[in-house]
């Protein structure tokens, strides 16, 4: 009788444990969650708070509303630095969470204009998941700021191969592509990009500069070509000196 009340006693406490601990993961997930929109009210607040959350235990959950919160207060490298921070943290976490906290660095970097860290952080992230697309996305516009537009166009061709219909690899595609002088390409791309989403304005534009550089190529390509005679030596007079 009491080996089974012991037994009764471990089972109901192998139950009782997942219970708790999940418990606690949505009691975090929460706290994390009233956090990040504290930060929309007052950033200095819930930078404080997350401190403290972080000082009691909160955890990743709580480090990254303090980076977020440390963003909203213009301290964007900072930010970035700390959410690289948590995308190294290997074997903590799992891998689907450190390439996010990695996308966020680099996009922080990028805001910074910091393109070497950017470009750090969005490749540390691809490591992870080379078919991120977002990851791609990032990593290309450090190349385009680096006046490397081939590199970017093939990160997002790449970026493209996971997920076809993404407008922003699109319209980032179509602007790699105008300034390679591959008008045609750029064109289809921002076409597609605008089906897929009509009201961005930053589409709207892109699309405008490529028909204006395509209607100034055909202006180029129509002008008679002038062909100039070489001119003939000028004639000179020998002086000879007496």
């Amino acid at each position: 009788m009491k080996r089974t009340l012991l037994l009764t006693g471990f089972a109901a406490l192998a139950i009782s444990i997942p219970a708790q601990a999940g418990d606690k993961t949505a009691a975090f997930d929460a706290k994390h969650k009233s956090c990040l929109e504290q930060i929309a009210v007052d950033a200095e607040l819930a930078y404080e708070d997350a401190m403290i959350w972080r000082n009691d235990g909160g955890g990743r959950r709580a480090r990254h509303c303090e980076a977020m919160a440390l963003f909203a207060l213009g301290h964007k490298e900072e930010a970035a630095h700390r959410l690289d921070q948590l995308g190294a943290m290997v074997g903590q976490l799992s891998p689907k969470m450190r390439k996010n906290y990695y996308l966020e660095a680099a996009n922080f970097w990028l805001m910074s204009e910091q393109t070497s860290k950017a470009y750090e952080s969005a490749t540390a992230g691809l490591a992870i998941d080379r078919e991120d697309t977002d990851l791609r996305i990032a990593r290309a516009r450090v190349y385009a700021l680096l006046d490397r537009y081939k590199d970017s166009e093939t990160d997002l061709t790449s970026a493209l191969a996971f997920d076809r219909n993404n407008p922003d690899a699109l319209r980032y595609r179509a602007d790699a592509r105008k300034r390679l002088g591959k008008l045609t390409l750029a064109k289809s791309d921002i076409d597609r990009a605008m089906m897929l989403d009509p009201k961005s304005v930053e589409t709207a534009l892109l699309r405008g500069q490529i028909i204006e550089a395509q209607r100034l190529k055909r202006l180029e390509l129509s002008q008679p070509q002038v062909q100039t005679e070489p001119m003939a030596p000028a004639d000179t007079e020998t002086v000879i000196s007496e």
